[in-house]
């Protein structure tokens, strides 16, 4: 976006000169956020930032002078000398507090606290970089373009789905700060830009290198819901006794000073990037229902190459981001179906009390097919609204764990995409038998059949659960198809008329008016596609 230099006034005194690169200052947005970014900084105290001292906000080239704050910032520290502890931590855990609220009594939103954005000076934590802050006063312009805004590993559950903001927004960016801090870890995983939001809205935080009374503060910032998160100031109050805002002021410097001195370091350097991703975790039980964020771009050309590569070397992608995922524990995580009751017959699909999903099959219900309530769409609205849901990826690769808990008679079950029962159903099926045979089928406007004949399998289906893994990947006008079964390729075919974007899902079926009768058990389902860095 452009370059930090230290400078001097007139005076002789330090100040740091952000100059933004002429490609950006042409576009009329982003002067909009520009100016904006000077505007919140002058309307904040100037105890807890960069106070602001001249700004060009107009004409070819764009500028801001701040007061130079000497000391390296948060991320900086953590990576040279690693997470903070006892009452360095306790430190920066009140002076950015202080710092929000402050901001937030200005009427400012910051939107986009994180490691890089506090600076460490040698009275207390400084916040800057307000290029994105929003006055609590301002509704539309350029915050309501759909356009996903800050660091999403920073970011609040509400931010990432497009709701309303507000103060707690950056609340709980503090928790997310604080939980770094103490363990040079964000407090949530993921490498990709869908994961990491998945496990924003979804997961539960590692907090690790905390305290217990600081943990229960980070902890409560981190609420999913911003109703129940604390504002800046009761954490404040939390943390020094709940004393008048002045005094809170004077402690939190003091309580700085009494932490070690770091190398100071000048920020007049190029804008940083973002952190680093974390190493990604052990793999855990899959908890609840994964939704990514509306305002998320798929970079798909890209991951589409990388998933090309995978199936060349014979085996499921394993570096592909997790778009969505549900292993049916939550029953308000929107696939078709009341509880399921064994003892019900008339139930013959929905969520099981043990935390699968079951689908029954029979001469008089012989095929379902159940849609995936995944958070895309397959075809954009040709007018879309300012946060349009995100279009489901040309490339997608689908699992699910599978087993028969009982089969009297032949079947087949399994995933399928690019499904349209609009008028007459079109889809591609990726099926496992009763008779322990995998093969693809393609479905077009009602008729079709195998795109090659039957895989015997090694393991025969049953009881004993069996993953299975499809994917459907987009090249021009054609569509390759892969199926696994336990990791292992069992068919592949490139169908040159390709079906059109559609659903996808599971689906199971036996012989119409027969006597068969096959009871299936889906779990784990998941989606991986291609998705940008976040």
């Amino acid at each position: 976006m452009g370059t930090v230099y230290l400078g001097q006034d007139e005076s002789g005194r330090r100040v740091a000169v952000k100059v933004i690169n002429p490609e950006y200052s042409q576009h009329d947005n982003f002067r909009v956020r520009f100016r904006r970014e000077a505007d919140a900084a002058r309307r904040v105290r100037r105890f807890c930032t960069a106070a602001v001292i001249d700004a060009a906000l107009d004409g070819d080239q764009l500028y801001v002078v701040t007061e130079y704050v000497e000391g390296p910032n948060l991320e900086q520290v953590v990576e040279r000398a690693g997470p903070l502890e006892g009452s360095s931590l306790d430190g920066l855990a009140v002076g950015v507090a202080t710092a929000l609220t402050a901001i937030h009594a200005a009427g400012i939103i910051h939107r986009d606290l994180k490691p890089s954005n506090v600076l460490l000076s040698s009275v207390g934590p400084r916040v800057i970089d307000f290029g994105i802050a929003r006055a609590l006063d301002t509704f539309g312009g350029v915050t309501h373009t759909g356009e996903l805004v800050g660091t999403p590993r920073y970011m609040a559950p509400e931010v990432l789905r497009g709701e309303d903001i507000s103060p707690a927004c950056d609340v709980f960016s503090w928790g997310c700060l604080i939980a770094y801090a103490a363990s040079g870890r964000a407090p949530f995983g993921g490498e990709a830009l869908p994961s990491v939001i998945y496990h924003v809205l979804n997961n539960e935080p590692v907090l690790a290198g905390l305290e217990p009374g600081l943990r229960d503060l980070v902890l409560a910032a981190l609420a999913k819901d911003p109703r129940q998160r604390p504002t800046a100031q009761q954490l404040l109050d939390q943390m020094v006794g709940r004393v008048t805002p002045e005094s809170a002021q004077h402690t939190a410097v003091e309580a700085w000073r009494q932490g070690p001195s770091f190398d100071r370091t000048a920020v007049a350097n190029t804008v940083a990037n973002d952190a680093a991703d974390p190493p990604r975790s052990g793999r855990s039980r899959m908890r609840t229902i994964g939704v990514v964020a509306a305002a998320v771009v798929l970079a798909l050309a890209g991951a589409g190459y990388a998933l090309r590569l995978a199936l060349e070397s014979g085996g499921p992608p394993e570096n592909l981001p997790l778009l969505y995922q549900d292993d049916f524990t939550n029953e308000n995580s929107s696939w078709d179906g009341p509880t399921y009751d064994t003892s019900d017959e008339s139930v013959k699909y929905g969520y099981a009390p043990d935390g699968f999903y079951a689908v029954d099959l029979d001469g008089d219900d012989p095929e379902q097919k159940h849609k995936a309530p995944i958070p895309f769409v397959a075809v954009q609205n040709p007018s879309p609204g300012p946060t349009p849901t995100p279009v489901t990826p040309g490339t997608v690769l689908m699992g699910v764990d599978v087993s028969t808990r009982s089969a009297v008679g032949s079947g087949e079950y399994g995933l399928y995409c690019r499904g349209d029962d609009e008028s007459q159903a079109s889809q591609y099926e990726f099926l496992v038998t009763t008779k322990g045979e995998a093969h693809i089928r393609r479905v077009a406007k009602g008729s079709g059949g195998d795109v090659a004949p039957p895989v015997k399998l090694d393991q025969a289906p049953g009881a004993k659960t069996m993953r299975l893994e499809a994917s459907c990947q987009v090249d021009g006008a054609a569509v390759k198809l892969s199926m696994w079964v336990n990791g292992g390729l069992v068919q592949e075919f490139t169908d040159a008329n390709g079906l059109p974007p559609g659903d996808l899902g599971v689906l199971g079926r036996v012989s119409p008016h027969g006597t068969a009768k096959v009871k299936l058990s889906f779990d784990n389902f998941t989606l991986r596609g291609p998705g940008n860095k976040g």
